[in-house]
């Protein structure tokens, strides 16, 4: 296993405010940045973020390329996993954020599941 694969969200997505959960015209999209990291999951020690050149992000773009990883491993898998090294305050209180609200939309999926099979 290799040690750490690096993922430049600004080269990859080519702008200093990525955007998009889905691409359809085929432009990088948050649904880009969460395959290459599934991409590399296994094969790497830790999987580390580089935010450089970036400003801003919207909140599908940093739920379906960060967030939904969740829906694939556990909380504590996706901090061991996942470094962010040079996010910025603004940055990481969006990845946060974005991380709660889909924590709580799986629980609410799972109850749903729960009180369906009941």
């Amino acid at each position: 296993m290799e040690n750490e694969y690096k993922v430049n969200v600004y080269e990859i997505m080519g702008t200093s405010t990525p955007a998009g959960r889905t691409s359809e015209s085929g432009e990088p999209s948050g649904e880009t940045i969460r395959n290459i990291i599934l991409e590399n999951w296994e094969a790497h020690e830790k999987v580390s973020i580089y935010f450089e050149g970036v400003m801003q992000m919207t909140r599908p773009f940093v739920d379906e390329a960060f967030a939904k990883l969740l829906e694939s491993y556990s909380l504590d898998e996706f901090n061991q996993k996942l470094h962010f090294p040079d996010a910025n305050d603004r940055l990481v209180k969006s990845l946060n954020d974005a991380v709660k609200l889909r924590l709580k939309i799986i629980k609410m999926h799972k109850e749903r599941e729960e009180e369906g099979l009941e």
